[in-house]
């Protein structure tokens, strides 16, 4: 569009200036659009400067000269223009996470519009006209900022406010997807799942299409799902919220929990593979002194010593390697009927020398009935729970783990297997990571023991949990089914009875 298409009668005045800029910043002209408004500054007009000074600060941050149009915003937002105050949080808030100080400056301005717009709502008020964005979007951007904040204290106070931000602006606005997407975001921040999930499902309702709401809506419940029957009756109720719409729904949440299953499969492999890369790096530098040692003349006990030391690594990248994998596929059942209080005698008896002076307890429910398993697999994992009690109390010489085994009619009908430890317990960061393949904290452990018996617990068609508090101990538990129709049945060659 030429300027003549638009040029007011007088386009000498302050008036017909800004008219001119408004028209080529609608156009995207940029540069023009800085010498309109530039012109109707120059031509005075005080009562409409602050408002010059927003248009000309946003071509010019346009235009590509942000410092310059941040400092016209500033001018403005400093004369009251309310308006000037959000772009100009809008631009310090784009830069906060570099610069943690803009944060506070881009809070601070929108906080005084919020000031003002409440200052203004009396019965006599007329209340302030520079505000073009509606106050729901101020709520918003605030809220995001309360709930970027890395400096909260313990109590999370930021993600508190980020809360309350987001809650005011769906008020005036309830209507907002991205409003209740990113007030689930700042919901899940703070523990609050249940919540969370509610606002997911509200942005779905409101925008079918709006990925980020099933992403997230995914995400928690790839998080804090607790196997089949939970994920079942989750999908459950959203067939009876979303109706027409609840497979297309469950289509989508099913395919982003397939990525997320992706990620975190690719997440295990890289770091896996980079402790693996850090000891083959290891090893190669031992072969070549090796190499360089036996060019020359040499001591043999020191190249014999050498070569010990190489042998023990060579092997300890193998173990990590074998270990890994075990994880990712494990042995074919070999299933017969099995008496658990055997299996747990077995593993008592067989890690007994390693318990030193920890107590090792064992509790057994009359009545509970055999199931059909994997004798061998099911003592691995037992093992394994066992072990671990054991690695923590390594600092706690009179601690006590307890093995007990049971039947739990209120959960259909599972044998159960606990493993119980009186250690520090597991801290509330690290829970959601324990059964993740190579996850560790101990020096020289391989975070290879809870996955595997996980994966064997689920090759059984059964489910491993735990329960942790700090300082009280920790519980393992594995919920096996049972087959009372093989109650009947001989026992296997490959399962004999004691």
């Amino acid at each position: 569009m030429t300027q003549s298409a638009f040029k007011p009668a007088d386009s000498t005045s302050p008036r017909g200036q800004r008219e001119i800029g408004l028209a080529h910043y609608r156009n995207e002209e940029w540069t023009d659009a800085v010498a309109a408004f530039d012109g109707a500054l120059q031509a005075g007009e005080p009562s409409a400067e602050a408002d010059l000074l927003l248009w000309r600060g946003m071509a010019l941050v346009q235009s590509g000269a942000v410092a310059d149009g941040t400092a016209d915003l500033e001018l403005a937002a400093a004369a009251g223009h309310l308006e000037a105050k959000y772009q100009v949080a809008l631009q310090y808030g784009a830069q906060a996470r570099t610069q943690r100080p803009l944060r506070e400056k881009a809070i601070a301005h929108l906080e005084a519009i919020i000031e003002a717009h409440d200052s203004a709502t009396g019965d006599d008020a007329p209340g302030d006209d520079t505000l073009a964005a509606g106050l729901d979007r101020v709520c918003f951007t605030l809220g995001g900022l309360y709930g970027e904040g890395e400096e909260d204290d313990d109590e999370g106070e930021g993600t508190k406010l980020g809360i309350a931000a987001y809650r005011r602006g769906l008020s005036i606005n309830p209507l907002s997807p991205a409003g209740h997407n990113n007030l689930g975001l700042l919901l899940m921040k703070a523990e609050q799942p249940l919540a969370a999930l509610g606002e997911f499902k509200l942005a779905i309702q409101l925008d079918p299409a709006y990925r980020a709401a099933h992403t997230n809506l995914a995400r928690l419940l790839f998080k804090h799902m607790q196997g089949e029957a939970d994920l079942a009756r989750e999908f459950e109720h959203i067939v009876e919220e979303f109706g027409d719409r609840a497979s297309t729904v469950i289509s989508h949440l099913s395919l982003e929990l397939v990525e997320l299953g992706r990620e975190q499969v690719h997440r295990s492999l890289y770091t896996k593979g980079h402790q693996l890369k850090n000891l083959m790096g290891l090893v190669g530098s031992r072969l070549k002194g090796v190499a360089r040692k036996m060019a020359v003349p040499h001591n043999a006990d020191e190249l014999r010593e050498e070569m010990v030391t190489l042998e023990a690594e060579h092997e300890r990248l193998y173990d990590e390697w074998v270990g890994y994998l075990s994880t990712m596929t494990p042995d074919k059942l070999n299933t017969g009927l099995v008496e658990p209080s055997r299996i747990v005698r077995r593993v008592v008896d067989a890690v007994r020398i390693q318990a030193g002076s920890t107590q090792l307890s064992l509790r057994v429910q009359e009545g509970v009935p055999r199931i059909e398993a994997d004798e061998r697999l099911l003592r691995e994992a037992v093992t394994n729970l066992t072990l671990n009690a054991l690695e923590a109390l390594v600092d706690s010489p009179a601690g006590e783990i307890s093995l007990g085994v049971g039947f739990d009619d209120s959960r259909g009908g599972v044998v159960f297997i606990e493993v119980e430890d009186d250690g520090p317990g597991i801290p509330h960061d690290l829970i959601d990571h324990i059964f993740d393949a190579g996850f560790t904290t101990r020096d020289g452990g391989n975070g290879y023991g809870l996955s595997i018996a996980r994966r064997i617990a689920q090759a059984h068609h059964g489910e491993l949990r735990v329960v942790s508090r700090a300082g009280l101990g920790t519980v393992f538990r594995l919920d096996l089914p049972v087959n009372f129709d093989a109650e009947s049945r001989p026992d296997s060659l490959s399962n004999p009875s004691p």
